[in-house]
């Protein structure tokens, strides 16, 4: 029995990775939330905020329904998927800051409405709530979009 290997020239080797990294920015590319999808997310998280804050329980529905909606229509859209967070501690401090953050904005709201028998606190704190939201989801797609830009310039 004869023992064959293969040599691999460092270009061959070389354009192999190369053409790897580009097939990975491609799939993280597909991967990446669009911004309607950031908007959406944001906007319904606003309007619960607010409407938890305003203490209009007819209306609770709709944004609980629209949340998964949205999330299940850009799931059949998205052509590929991030790896699946790992709950590290990071992440569960994060996710446990962003629940607490959001439970003050509604305790906000309702205490001004409470108090001063306005709405503007619950529109203020709902407009706080998009906007943070908003935020984060941008700063991930930027993270990546970040990631995939690096790539491409090696």
């Amino acid at each position: 029995m004869t023992n064959e290997t293969t040599k691999v020239e460092s270009e061959e080797a070389r354009v192999a990775l190369e053409s790897i990294k580009h097939l990975e920015g491609i799939a993280l590319q597909h991967a990446i939330s669009p911004r309607w999808f950031a908007i959406s997310i944001a906007f319904v998280v606003g309007l619960l905020v607010f409407l938890i804050g305003a203490g209009l329980r007819d209306y609770y529905i709709f944004p609980i329904i629209a949340l998964p909606l949205i999330i299940a229509v850009q799931r059949s859209k998205t052509k590929a998927s991030i790896r699946t967070i790992t709950m590290q501690k990071k992440t569960i401090i994060a996710l446990v800051s962003l629940i607490a953050f959001m439970l003050g904005l509604i305790f906000i709201a309702i205490y001004v409405r409470a108090s001063y028998g306005t709405f503007l606190g619950p529109i203020i704190t709902g407009v706080i709530a998009t906007l943070s939201v908003y935020w984060i989801n941008e700063s991930e797609r930027n993270k990546y979009q970040n990631k995939i830009d690096q790539d491409k310039r090696k």
